[in-house]
């Protein structure tokens, strides 16, 4: 469940347009420099997610000025990053192997999930336990496909656009939570 964290920023981004945001206690940069798409990704937007009222994770989107609209973002022929931040005090690799396997599938659905299994099984690989603070990067390159970075240390890249897709779904498709997405969203046009 969501609370008003991210609806306050989205107000405050819809209003004066993307720049450095702090959520949670954690500061998101209006422009970041990522590595083979360069200084040009703007914050969108910035939100917690949270689960039975206990913040979970802090998410940032961050794209280039080029990306105007969600469809867009989509299509996956765009770059992108974002940025994870845990808020739980910790959590076993299992229950975070679960938390993933789990969104995927609510993202993806049936079909598409039996499409991208091989791909899911090694993103969850990646992961082991997680912990408050801990940072994982998720920077899409569309000739490249999805590089993890965990506390800066590369952990994994996976390509695929299907798969990428379904990833940016879990924050961004019709099953996240709606103040969620929207506040993440907030420096795109409305579709």
């Amino acid at each position: 469940m969501f609370l008003t964290r991210g609806l306050a920023l989205w107000l405050l981004l819809c209003v004066s347009g993307a720049q450095a945001a702090t959520v949670a206690g954690h500061e998101f940069a209006e422009r970041i420099n990522v590595p083979g798409v360069g200084n040009n990704l703007r914050l969108s937007g910035a939100a917690t997610l949270d689960r039975n009222f206990v913040p979970f994770y802090s998410a940032a989107l961050y794209l280039p000025a080029s990306v105007r609209s969600l469809d867009q973002l989509k299509s996956g022929l765009s770059p992108y990053r974002i940025t994870v931040i845990w808020q739980i005090p910790e959590l076993d690799d299992e229950h975070v192997d679960e938390y993933w396997r789990k969104a995927f599938a609510e993202a993806a659905g049936p079909a598409r999930l039996s499409r991208i299994k091989t791909n899911v099984e090694r993103f969850v690989e990646v992961f082991g336990a997680a912990r408050h603070g801990q940072v994982i990067l998720f920077d899409y390159i569309p000739d490249a496909g999805m590089r993890i970075f965990v506390d800066d240390r590369p952990a994994g890249q996976l390509a695929g656009v299907e798969f990428n897709t379904v990833l940016l779904s879990i924050w961004l498709g019709d099953k996240a939570p709606r103040d969620f997405r929207t506040a993440l969203t907030a420096g795109l046009a409305p579709n």
